[in-house]
């Protein structure tokens, strides 16, 4: 879901940081500190020293295959 919610939020806005997925997902900030934590080890993103949120390009295939099957 985390992934989903970052490519989301990143086509509307281009601009995703935790506190906007924290926001819209409706959850703690320290809950999303620690997926981004967890996904930022996996490879999935990159968080830039301004704490931009960035799909790297196995983030992206995941979020988009969990994207098209909730739409």
């Amino acid at each position: 879901m985390y992934l989903e919610t970052i490519y989301i939020l990143s086509m509307r806005s281009g601009a995703v940081r935790s506190l906007d997925v924290a926001e819209y997902m409706n959850f703690s900030k320290p809950s999303v500190s620690r997926a981004v934590a967890l996904l930022k080890g996996g490879g999935y993103i990159t968080v830039d020293a301004d704490g931009f949120i960035v799909l790297t390009n196995a983030g992206r295939a995941v979020a988009e295959k969990i994207y098209e099957r909730h739409t």
